[in-house]
């Protein structure tokens, strides 16, 4: 009898440990996220939980994630020669870390940021000569607080010959926009690399980064971040008439891949 008793508490023990587990797991959700119903959809804000080792990784990510991407071969556009494209970069990140939690928020629990972080941009650039080009890019998140804006210029240091491929070097800057609680801003510079084999133009790159992010709210007390990163970086082009593809793959600290569709006129 005994036995059968020290049984019986033990599967009992058991069957709690269990049901606390599932009912642990079942709403997670209720406390893993930092709910707003006046928000339309998931937001940047800051709370108040933020550390600044947080912030830093935040920093850093968002950097990697939104500096401004290629997209294109070395050569440049030549004189008065235009591009306008629409691109689409997705990069995944763990949703789960607190520096993702707590620094977004949510009109309800069953809107969660995913698993990685996509988002598509307007991009347009001219050639001012034969050698340079300037370009810039708009995104913007509907319905949420933040979007990006940046701009480009790319410098023809070799042009491509039968014999050589086309080099360049490239610098740009991007600024995140609506968000009241935080600035952000990602300053690269790059060193590019193609050569036109057949009909595709394969390309390759280094980029370095300087992501810099400074809280303005008085829900905490953080430094400023500037978090350096290094981006490699490899991608094919096709052009066909005035139709411009791009497809690239961007390796840091979290990786991105791209692809773009654009006219050059």
């Amino acid at each position: 009898m005994k036995s059968r008793h020290l049984y019986g508490m033990a599967t009992n023990f058991v069957l709690f440990l269990l049901v606390s587990v599932a009912h642990a797991q079942s709403h997670g959700s209720d406390v893993y996220w930092h709910i707003d119903p006046s928000v339309k959809t998931c937001s940047m804000v800051i709370d108040t939980a933020l550390t600044q080792a947080q912030w830093h990784r935040f920093t850093r990510e968002v950097g990697a994630i939104s500096s401004f991407k290629s997209l294109s071969a070395a050569k440049t556009l030549g004189k008065l020669k235009f591009s306008l494209a629409i691109d689409k970069a997705s990069t995944p990140v763990d949703q789960h870390a607190d520096a993702w939690i707590n620094t977004f928020t949510h009109p309800d629990e069953d809107c969660p940021l995913g698993d990685e972080i996509s988002f598509p941009t307007l991009r347009a650039r001219v050639g001012v000569s034969d050698n340079i080009d300037i370009g810039g890019y708009w995104t913007t998140a509907p319905g949420a607080n933040y979007g990006m804006v940046g701009g480009e210029v790319k410098y023809a240091l070799l042009q491509e010959s039968a014999r050589r491929p086309a080099a360049a070097v490239r610098a740009s800057a991007t600024w995140l926009t609506g968000v009241p609680d935080f600035n952000l801003g990602i300053y690269s510079v790059e060193l590019m690399a193609s050569k036109k084999v057949a009909f595709l133009t394969p390309y390759v790159g280094i980029r370095e980064t300087m992501s810099i992010g400074t809280e303005t709210t008085s829900k905490v007390d953080l430094k400023r971040e500037t978090v350096a990163l290094t981006q490699g970086y490899a991608g094919v082009a096709y052009s066909l008439w005035v139709l411009n593809l791009a497809a690239e793959y961007n390796v840091s600290t979290i990786n991105t891949f791209a692809f773009v569709i654009g006219v050059n006129l």
